[in-house]
């Protein structure tokens, strides 16, 4: 094996290791070095939603589209600006993808300090190209290296929430991300006035500035578990959680299983990532995001393209999806934890199958709006195309909110960190791929107007979520057929195919 395979194995293989006594009488504070404020992991929601919420002064980037255009190319519609999105969400996602190992070896708050670090300068050197005409600058300053801190800055504290909270997983993965859809709302509002008092260069280094403040203070907060975590301790009486035991011996099976399945099945990453049901996961979700990121990065756009309304306006709908954003994020993984405790007894709510419930509930959702989008663009019915899109964004968050509580479930909460990012890549393939093709699709139909530059991509789309959606009756929440050779499928008991055992 050569020294390029090794290092691959290495850094690909991640094993839990135990806190020194020392570490531990550390952590007990939450200012390491400063007795006197003991550590409680109810602290990390705050941290966590202030990470998140400055990691999602991303979702409003739409505001800056025709003013970055007019800067640079005296055009609002030169269509370039856009491209610095789908670069943050593509260096977003392989930064949480290649760096989950290394995050869950160095700990949350080494994550934090590296990622808060890198997005301050990358808005510096964006700041600065604005200021001399350079979007090659901005696609550098902000698309690669912004995206870089903020890939690491997302996964960071959401894998620390994993870790500490295995009684309420879905409460605790949708209350961090739900802080990115809050950050929408506020950004998208802060962006126009301070754009219009100080201009597009000053914006960025100010916003920066703040920005990077507040994610380095929050890094104070986060921590892994101590060696003897348990979550008996916290109060987990429902049966789907009261036999977690030590959280450092916790597998996926104790958390998604009836009371007659087997135990103790052991999952390593390696085992995890080329599984057939990760494999099918990743599909679901690339599905589940797609629409969502396009509309996101074009929200404003298509206000005022398609129904004639105002720039201000435009920063009014992103700024109340935002909103629906958060919300999606925040209750819908609570209510599937709501699920599991109300009826996971019974064994058909436990955890991994009430999340695969949520995702066969948002595509199907979508699948509807996305069929019916052309209708209400071509009634001019502005206030349907509202709601619907803000539906849309909620089913979109909705899956954000759920994937680490999922991937938790599944595969077990010291492989979290590095599964997040990895399936992290889908969300960015479907922001860039996504992203792209609808732009050469959009471009391709110039002369025809805008609704049918918009609305000859709805098929393609709709496509995509009608796949996701079948692929999801493939991952398998069974984990008698998950420990068997090759992939066997049972559906309530009754075995329908076995391939490869």
């Amino acid at each position: 094996m050569s020294q390029y395979d090794n290092f691959l194995v290495r850094h690909w293989t991640v094993n839990h290791v135990p806190k020194s006594q020392r570490q531990e009488e550390l952590e007990a504070n939450l200012c390491l070095y400063i007795p006197g404020i003991p550590f409680n992991r109810w602290i990390l929601f705050l941290a966590a939603f202030i990470i998140q919420f400055c990691c999602g002064s991303l979702y409003a980037w739409s505001v800056f589209n025709k003013p970055i255009d007019t800067l640079i190319y005296g055009n609002p519609l030169a269509n370039k600006a856009v491209i610095t999105f789908y670069l943050a969400i593509a260096t977003f996602g392989v930064t949480a993808a290649i760096m989950g190992p290394w995050l869950e070896r160095n700990g949350p708050r080494m994550g934090l300090l590296v990622g808060s670090l890198t997005f301050g300068i990358g808005n510096a050197i964006a700041a600065i190209s604005l200021k001399f005409g350079s979007i090659v600058g901005v696609y550098i300053g902000y698309g690669i290296l912004g995206g870089f801190g903020l890939g690491l800055n997302y996964i960071s504290p959401v894998s620390a929430l994993q870790k500490w909270f295995p009684d309420y997983r879905g409460i605790a993965a949708g209350f961090a991300v739900g802080g990115f859809g809050a950050g929408s709302i506020v950004w998208a509002k802060v962006y126009l006035p301070l754009l219009t008092a100080v201009g597009l260069p000053a914006t960025f280094g100010i916003l920066g500035a703040i920005l990077t403040a507040a994610l380095l203070f929050s890094a104070i907060a986060l921590r892994t578990p101590p060696n003897d975590f348990s979550s008996h301790e916290f109060g987990a009486k429902n049966t789907a959680f009261s036999q977690l035991g030590n959280e450092k011996d916790l597998s996926a099976v104790e958390l998604n299983q009836s009371q007659d399945a087997p135990k103790h099945l052991e999952f390593s990453l390696i085992d995890s990532i080329f599984s057939a049901d990760f494999g099918f996961l990743y599909l679901v979700f690339f599905a589940n995001q797609l629409f969502g990121l396009v509309a996101l990065s074009r929200l404003a756009n298509m206000a005022q393209d398609l129904f004639g309304q105002t720039p201000a306006e435009g920063a009014n709908i992103v700024a109340i999806n935002g909103v629906f954003n958060c919300c999606g994020r925040l209750f819908i993984p609570m209510i599937s934890d709501l699920f599991i405790r109300i009826l996971g007894n019974g064994g058909w709510f436990h955890p991994s199958a009430s999340r695969k419930f949520v995702f066969f509930f948002t595509l199907g959702i979508q699948i509807i709006i996305v069929a019916t989008l052309p209708a209400l663009i071509n009634s001019g019915n502005y206030g349907g195309f509202r709601g619907v899109m803000w539906l849309l964004t909620a089913c979109y968050g909705a899956g954000f909110g759920t994937i680490p509580a999922f991937l938790t479930d599944m595969w077990g909460p010291y492989n979290i960190g590095a599964l997040h990012g990895i399936i992290l890549t889908a969300w960015s393939i479907a922001g860039v791929g996504g992203g792209l093709g609808f732009t050469a699709n959009y471009d391709s139909h110039l002369l025809q107007g805008f609704r049918v530059q918009y609305e000859s991509n709805f098929s393609w789309i709709l496509g995509v979520l009608i796949f996701g959606f079948v692929m999801l009756f493939f991952v398998r929440t069974n984990n008698n057929d998950r420990q068997e050779k090759g992939y066997r499928y049972s559906f309530f008991g009754l075995k329908l195919f076995h391939f490869g055992g």
